[in-house]
């Protein structure tokens, strides 16, 4: 081909970038080869369906080719010399925006440019982060109007989003951009080496990565944010590390999780719930403070159990201290609701007045220690030396049955005044040794059985009256306990942990050798 010797050079306008074969190629209206565009009402000479298509020099072997836009001007060449049918374009000649497009001028007008570059008359062509034009385009100016300032911090100090670098009369910069420049990367470099020096990754809708001439990096998304890693992923902070979310935060883990602070570790919530499938675990190395208005402990199937190393202390300062525990219990198999106290030493007082009741319903239980519980009822007061019951007031004993005081030992009954001792049927006095019966003067007759017996009834009235109210309001023993334990169930929290299952073997393919691989694969 001759053209290789004498190849002809041409100047011209991109017309039609659309190659269907996908090589990039554009087609070109080659100035004072191809006739320039008729204006509205007269035909073209040379349509744009008949231009040859131009190949398009790649001076970067692929690694980042581009394709003309329409309206552009470009430098090439005919290897095919004044044939013309086999255009390259070697390159691209910016800043030939200054004219309108063909038909868009005065009646008759004709033109190179094609319609589709009307968007592009009078824009200058470098970016502007290198000729500084155009600072409130794009979304250079919501990156500013919507920056975010005094964002509160959980330590309680607040910060501002670094400021991202404005556009700049620059001609240092390198950018990279879209064909409307509107998504760009910016190579910053500053004649001082300070404040010039950044890199900057701008999208159109306002997202955005810079790392600044210090070297701090800042990320920003306008919508949704992502990130997925297929291995592991590590994260190391020498200073402090802080989150602030306006909304929820949740973290799901596949196997176990572990938080290790050093120092303090400080929760504020609203609302704080705590769920584990199996077992809770609190252990402190001095001491486990809580503290709330209410306290409630419930066990679903099982005992609560407290133990102190030392002391057990339990105060109310305003109400009582309750326990009920009336379930029978599991006929031949639990004991029901025992209440056992066990102590070195038991003291118990009482301000107003002291109660012990006893229902006497015979006990079904197959308990066996302290002693055996089956057919148990009533009171029993047992003590392995004296026993002491006193009352600086009146004291009574009564039963509606039979009552009997023995001793294997000496007995004695004295009254400072009067004693009198009175059967509505027999009374009987006997020894094995001698009966004194010693007065100033002794009455032995019909006669003084009446009297004897007022006498005794009234002693009785007397000694009752302190506790004559509850005497006959409990004639049948209530339940002591007027309060009932309330505790609130915590609620149920969402995506309940079970137990773990087994691990599902994932498979994949692997590009390098050519074959499956499974995680199980060493």
């Amino acid at each position: 081909m001759s053209g290789f010797n004498n190849m002809l050079h041409f100047v011209g306008v991109v017309e039609d970038n659309h190659d269907k074969t996908n090589a990039g190629r554009v087609r070109v209206r080659a100035f004072g080869i191809h006739p320039p565009r008729a204006s509205e009402g007269k035909e073209d000479s040379v349509p744009t369906a008949d231009l040859p298509w131009a190949t398009v020099l790649d001076g970067s072997y692929g690694a980042s080719p581009v394709i003309p836009t329409v309206g552009d001007w470009v430098f090439g060449f005919f290897i095919d010399g004044r044939e013309a049918q086999q255009p390259m374009v070697m390159g691209r000649l910016p800043g030939m925006h200054l004219q309108m497009p063909a038909g868009s001028g005065e009646p008759g007008e004709d033109g190179y440019l094609p319609p589709g570059a009307v968007h592009q008359f009078g824009k200058p062509d470098l970016h502007r982060y290198q000729g500084g034009e155009g600072a409130g385009q794009g979304q250079t100016l919501a990156q500013r109007v919507l920056a975010n300032t005094a964002i509160p911090q959980a330590n309680g100090e607040t910060f501002d989003e670094p400021p991202i670098m404005m556009p700049e009369n620059n001609y240092a910069n390198r950018v990279i951009k879209s064909r409307d420049g509107d998504n760009f990367i910016v190579l910053g470099s500053g004649d001082d080496g300070e404040s010039g020096d950044y890199f900057l990754i701008s999208h159109s809708s306002g997202s955005v990565f810079q790392i600044d001439a210090n070297g701090t990096i800042f990320v920003k998304a306008f919508a949704d944010k992502y990130n997925t890693t297929q291995g592991i992923e590590s994260t190391y902070v020498r200073g402090s590390s802080h989150s602030t979310i306006d909304e929820d935060y949740t973290v799901k883990v596949g196997k176990s999780g572990k938080i290790s602070v050093n120092g303090r570790l400080d929760i504020e919530c609203t609302d704080f719930n705590v769920r584990a499938a199996r077992n809770i675990n609190l252990d402190a190395g001095v001491k486990v403070n809580v503290s709330g208005a209410g306290i409630g402990l419930l066990a679903t199937a099982d005992d609560i159990n407290m133990i102190a190393h030392t002391n057990l202390k339990a105060l109310t300062t305003l109400g009582g201290m309750y326990f009920k525990c009336l379930s029978p219990g599991i006929p031949g198999i639990s004991g029901g609701g025992d209440f056992h106290v066990d102590s070195y030493k038991t003291n118990l007082n009482s301000i107003a007045y002291s109660r012990i009741h006893s229902m006497g319903t015979p006990a079904i239980s197959p308990q066996l220690l302290p002693a055996p519980d089956a057919g148990h009822m009533g009171i029993d007061i047992q003590s392995l030396t004296s026993t002491r019951i006193e009352g600086l007031g009146t004291v009574n004993i009564e039963s509606a049955g039979a009552m009997g005081i023995s001793a294997l030992g000496a007995l004695g009954l004295k009254a400072v005044g009067t004693m009198d001792l009175h059967a509505g049927g027999q009374l009987g006095l006997g020894a094995s040794g001698l009966v004194n019966l010693d007065g100033s003067l002794v009455n032995i007759g019909n006669g003084t059985a009446g009297v004897t017996g007022g006498v005794a009834t009234a002693t009785v009235t007397t000694s009752k009256a302190p506790q004559l109210l509850q005497s006959t309001v409990f004639s049948v023993v209530p339940n002591v306990s007027i309060e009932i334990a309330k505790t609130v169930k915590p609620q149920e929290i969402k995506n309940v942990v079970t137990p773990e299952l087994p691990a599902v073997t994932k498979r994949w393919w692997h590009p390098l050798t050519s074959f499956m691989r499974s995680d199980s694969d060493e």
